[in-house]
């Protein structure tokens, strides 16, 4: 609560600055602007920039003890249009990926949430609605976030997630105490594949295969959008790829944390 204590003083004071205007001269005003503008851009990185470990430490590589290895995972589904492609190709490829579920849509195609499982993939809480303002929500809100997804997902496939990803991996002043009480880890990735652009395939392949790293954790969507027809075209060849260089496929489950628990900070953790 440490943290959340300092944000909020840090929140206050910015906004407080404002009051250094009255009266108004130049000097005063130029104090305020630099006041603020200097608060609202810490506060921004804090919670917007995805290497800011200070709010909440997030997970974003899996350790291989014998061999170089890499972590698949899918965010914002499960999608009737998308995910059962993946999973198709996944299944043919006999690789293991770990999906962030959103609880909403865990409601709309419980069986393709189910079908996710019994497949033998991880699953994980992406929160119920996938709030764009994430990082914004009353402290209600953040908990029902989360703690709707989880029942949805524990419900539908009997299975209760232990990993937890924001939206678009934003963070929030009272993230960390949230994520301990639901007993989750946030985890984030190493390589952000920006596959819900309209990329081509060719760009998207050259960007995963040209980024990753031993260890990685891969960023990609099974959602309907500009780009996931390029993903689904891509991601056959770049499975053939990184296992002609020795990669071996993991999900979250099979590589634990680096260092365990909620929230967990550690080397490879952002």
């Amino acid at each position: 609560m440490t943290k959340v204590v300092w944000f909020l003083l840090l929140f206050t004071a910015t906004n407080a600055s404002a009051l250094l205007l009255f009266p108004l001269t130049l000097g005063r005003f130029l104090l305020a602007t630099g006041l603020y503008a200097g608060g609202t851009a810490l506060m921004l990185v804090l919670l917007f920039h995805p290497r800011s470990r200070w709010l909440a430490a997030a997970q974003c590589t899996v350790s291989c003890e014998a061999e170089p290895c890499v972590a698949l995972t899918f965010d914002d589904g499960p999608s009737a249009d998308v995910t059962p492609r993946v999973l198709a190709i996944l299944r043919e490829k006999n690789v293991r990926a770990t999906f962030f579920l959103v609880g909403s849509q865990v409601d709309r195609h419980p069986a393709l949430a189910r079908g996710v499982c019994t497949e033998g993939h991880t699953v994980g809480n992406h929160t119920y609605s996938h709030p764009s303002l994430f990082c914004f929500l009353t402290p209600r809100r953040l908990r029902d976030e989360i703690g709707r997804a989880q029942q949805v997902i524990s419900r539908t496939t009997g299975v209760r997630p232990a990993y937890f990803r924001s939206p678009v991996g934003l963070r929030h002043p009272l993230l960390e105490p949230a994520l301990e009480q639901a007993s989750l880890t946030f985890v984030l990735w190493a390589l952000r594949t920006y596959d819900t652009r309209a990329l081509k395939p060719d760009a998207l392949r050259r960007r995963i295969l040209d980024k990753v790293q031993p260890g990685s954790i891969i960023l990609l969507h099974d959602r309907s959008g500009p780009g996931s027809e390029a993903m689904l075209a891509t991601l056959p060849g770049v499975i053939d790829r990184l296992r002609a260089r020795g990669y071996r496929f993991v999900t979250l489950e099979q590589s634990p944390p680096t260092t365990p628990g909620p929230g967990a900070a550690g080397p490879g953790l952002l």
